[in-house]
Parts: C-alpha cells; structure tokens; sequence
C-alpha cells in the first residue's frame, strides 16, 4: 500500500490534532483503514442486539449510532478529499455531527447492513486515497472555515476511528 506521509500542523484545524496523534507512523494509513475496519467489523458481529442499543448514559449514542457516525464522517472527509484533490476552490461547511446521528435511526437498521455500508465507505476511502498522486495529497481546501490537505483527511478519518474504538472499549464494553 502507498505512504501517505503524516501531515504537518499547517493542514488541519488544531482540533483534529489528537486525532492524528493515535495514527501509528510505522504502519501505512491505507494498511491501518483496512486492519481496522476488519476489527470493528469482527467486534460489531460479535455483539447481541442489546449490546448494540446499549447507551452509556442518558442522551448518549447507542453503538449503533457510534458506527453510523463512523460511517457518516469517513463520507463526509473523503468528500472534502475528493474536493481538494480535484481542485475544488469552494469552502466546504462545518457539519452538525448531532443532527447526523439524529437522524441517521441507526438503531432501526440491522448490524448487518450497517456493517455492508461501513465497509462499503471504508474500502471506498482506501481505494481513493490510493490512487491519489503525491501532489494532490498536499493540495488543500477550506472545510469549516480551516484549510485543510488530503493527506490530513486521511489521517483525520483513521484518528477519528481510532478516537472511537477506545470510547467504545472505555465506555460500552467496559460497562
């Protein structure tokens, strides 16, 4: 798989730093998306529909609900990517994660199905970033009033996932 070299503080909002901080260096993004989606996917089989539902507390998501924001902002970054790379000059706007979630009723739709567009989105992503040159991986867009490169939203959608794995270790299957 392609390098994809990890980007500097210049092509992110200082928000996403933390993010990218979890990304293994000595790995290949690409070869991390794919490993890791593998994982999750085992994990999520592994579970009843009560661990699925389960909330933490009150107000909280649902696994169900982690997985479809897994799902809804991997879309939304390769999107922005995708913008960049083609050397689409619109900014792009900040997206309400909240009202995603709301109304995604990922509760409502079977694990299984949510697992098919999960990975659907993943191997998506993988095969775009890498098929991109190392030009349009430096090449950069405003999203949510930030500029922002491709490579970092590759990072940013791996440190995303990772961010979200341990919430789901440390919070629901820990419970």
């Amino acid at each position: 798989m392609k390098k994809i070299s990890k980007p500097d503080f210049t092509e992110f909002a200082m928000y996403y730093e933390s993010y990218i901080e979890q990304v293994d260096t000595s790995i290949s993004i690409l070869d991390q998306l794919k490993s890791s989606a593998k994982e999750l996917t085992a994990l999520y089989k592994s579970l009843s529909e009560e661990q699925l539902r389960f909330r933490y507390a009150e107000g909280k998501w649902s696994m169900k609900d982690v997985l479809m924001h897994l799902i809804d902002v991997e879309r939304v970054f390769a999107y922005r990517a995708m913008r960049f790379a083609r050397m689409d000059r619109t900014p792009l706007p900040f997206f309400d994660e909240n009202e995603f979630a709301k109304n995604a009723h990922a509760d409502a739709i079977p694990v299984a199905k949510l697992l098919k567009e999960f990975n659907a989105c993943r191997n998506l992503s993988v095969t775009f970033f890498n098929n991109l040159t190392a030009k349009q991986m430096l090449l950069t867009g405003i999203a949510s009033n930030y500029s922002m490169s491709v490579r970092a939203c590759a990072w940013i959608i791996l440190g995303h996932h990772m961010h979200h794995r341990a919430v789901i270790s440390e919070r629901y299957l820990n419970s």
